[in-house]
């Protein structure tokens, strides 16, 4: 029951959300003007699925699993040979197996001392690009588009997610504004830190102290969540194609254009979570490669200057389908376990 109230929520959300950043490019005025967004959306060019997998699998079935420079699926590959060599079956094999785990733990040290350093280095080389921007030009330019956030955010988590909580619990699962206001510095880490796992942690505590969540609940819901219930990134994602596509000269989009674009913010949005941290430009390039040919390479690199303040935006919201979601899948199992406001945490 737990599975499937997280899978239905999940979908749901997702395709409700899509559709509001739909809904929301076509009501408030403006567009993205990021300077390099060119292309033609006159006709709806579909997806051309055997160059789309090419960005996935390599086409040389060998060299997959022996020599990439951006996938881990070779070293887990030399990390299976290894373990199958090193096994300590034998005596002969034991001094060998103690002496690849003194080289792990000394690795383990490296790497720590690596992120530390990269941590440091780019925050200095963030700094510097940041620093060579016109920033207050950018957001005068796109005033509105900055203003549609705002206004994403607060129609998505403060109308959208709690009538659907009260429709999916026949309006007797509790206050969802409740369950929002006991989840919001998750909400808040999530959304400064651009990360949906920096915000998942502190969720889970404060789904189970302040909103009475069970825990069998919570292992569940909170990984699949944070998998599938990516209605935030798939909302601004949407919202932002939409603006990008009535900058480049084609104010006038076509209802199954307009689908579509909502359609495919959804299902992308599903595979976003492989990305963190990035997860809203995944999805607009993915669904722009169909609509704009010639123009992502571009667009990439300028949305790189919104893309704190975009996901942002993102991130608050799937923090928020996570926590009513998680929220609706225990009402189903148990009753509402209201937590007095004063031992709230």
């Amino acid at each position: 029951m737990v599975f499937s109230s997280t899978i239905l929520w999940a979908f749901i959300t997702t395709l409700a959300l899509s559709f509001l950043g739909l809904l929301l490019s076509l009501v408030l005025p403006g567009g993205l003007s990021l300077g390099a967004a060119t292309g033609n959306v006159s006709g709806v060019t579909f997806f051309e699925f055997h160059s789309f997998s090419r960005m996935f699998v390599s086409e040389n079935a060998f060299s997959q699993f022996t020599i990439s420079s951006s996938s881990l699926l070779p070293v887990i590959m030399l990390a299976l040979v290894f373990g199958i060599a090193l096994r300590p079956d034998k005596e002969a094999i034991r001094p060998a197996y103690v002496v690849m785990n003194s080289f792990a733990e000394a690795m383990m040290r490296l790497t720590r001392i690596v992120t530390i350093v990269g941590a440091a280095l780019l925050v200095i080389l963030s700094a510097d690009w940041f620093g060579s921007i016109d920033l207050s030009g950018i957001f005068m330019a796109n005033l509105w588009y900055f203003i549609g956030l705002v206004v994403a955010v607060a129609a998505s988590v403060l109308i959208l997610l709690p009538l659907l909580f009260g429709l999916f619990t026949l309006f007797k699962g509790g206050n969802p504004y409740r369950v929002l206001v006991g989840t919001f510095p998750a909400m808040l880490s999530a959304g400064l830190s651009g990360n949906i796992l920096f915000g998942a942690t502190p969720l889970i505590a404060l789904s189970q102290r302040n909103n009475g969540v069970r825990k069998r609940v919570l292992g569940i819901s909170i990984p699949l969540f944070t998998i599938l219930g990516r209605g935030g990134s798939a909302l601004i994602a949407s919202f932002t194609i939409m603006n990008l596509m009535q900058t480049s000269g084609n104010s006038q989009l076509s209802l199954q254009t307009m689908i579509l674009v909502a359609l495919f913010s959804a299902l992308f949005s599903f595979g976003a979570s492989f990305t963190p941290g990035l997860e809203v430009l995944f999805i607009v390039i993915l669904v722009l490669r169909g609509f704009m040919s010639g123009a992502t390479t571009q667009i990439q690199a300028s949305l790189l200057v919104l893309l704190p303040c975009i996901q942002m935006a993102a991130l608050i919201i799937d923090t928020a389908v996570i926590a009513i979601g998680s929220a609706f899948s225990s009402r189903i199992v148990s009753p509402d376990d209201r937590v007095p406001i004063e031992e709230m945490m």
